[in-house]
């Protein structure tokens, strides 16, 4: 379980987002090497976009009963239409999140590394190269985890209610898992510890929630998401000290 109340815990996860662009504002070369994933996100975001609105009445036909003319009706059909773009928009959100963040993992994950030794009092965990490998089986079961459990809360009844929280938990657990995955964890560890602290990884994650934003936000939360996990750490090894990161 979290050490704190749900309220506080997710507003911790929220102001974290503040506490990581403070560190990026100090160290500005990392902050520079994070304009990488940005421009790729504009570039993902833009054929994404592109694609949706040249093909999204195709979509809405194959996915949307066809438009009645009784008045009732009608209206389910324009409230199934709407929640269907939303659906749309939150899916495309994860998956826009899972392949910016393969192929900016490099990027990430150094800066992630330089936020951990400046936050520790002994050098981050590295893993061997055969380690990080096996890993990558690991990495594959969370990928599967993610898309499985957001197409069940988008297209199951009741469920989908609760896809905007799952979305926000999914996006930053992708910035939170820097440091467990540096410490080698399997899946079933991380995904329980990140679950112990499901509050606060959702009120980072709701922040790559806004629309358009993304491609900034979320290389942009990179630090922030170490510094969460970091501090979050602490509660499994007592004895690893953990610095505090002020706001100015």
């Amino acid at each position: 379980m979290s050490m704190m109340s749900p309220i506080k815990d997710l507003m911790k996860g929220w102001r974290s987002f503040f506490t990581g662009v403070n560190w990026l504002k100090k160290h500005p070369f990392y902050f520079l090497l994070l304009v990488f994933p940005m421009a790729l996100g504009l570039a993902l975001l833009s054929v994404g976009a592109g694609f949706f609105l040249e093909y999204q009445e195709q979509m809405m036909a194959w996915a949307l009963f066809a438009r009645p003319d009784n008045w009732f009706a009608l209206g389910l059909y324009y409230l199934a239409k709407g929640l269907l773009y939303v659906m749309a928009m939150i899916l495309g959100f994860v998956f826009y999140s899972l392949v910016v963040n393969v192929f900016s993992a490099p990027v990430y994950d150094f800066v992630s590394l330089a936020v951990e030794r400046e936050l520790t009092d002994g050098p981050p965990p590295e893993l061997r190269f055969f380690e990080s490998l096996k890993l990558m089986g690991e990495e594959l079961k969370k990928a599967l985890f993610i898309m499985a459990l957001t197409l069940s809360c988008l297209f199951i009844p009741v469920l989908n209610v609760f896809s905007p929280i799952v979305a926000a938990f999914f996006m930053g657990w992708e910035l939170f898992d820097f440091p467990l995955a540096r410490r080698g964890w399997n899946f079933r560890r991380r995904l329980k510890f990140v679950f112990a602290h499901f509050f606060s990884v959702v009120g980072l994650g709701l922040w790559l929630l806004v629309p358009g934003l993304q491609m900034i936000l979320m290389p942009l939360s990179v630090a922030a998401g170490t510094i969460l996990a970091v501090e979050r750490l602490k509660f499994v090894n007592p004895e690893h000290v953990v610095k505090e990161v002020k706001n100015d």
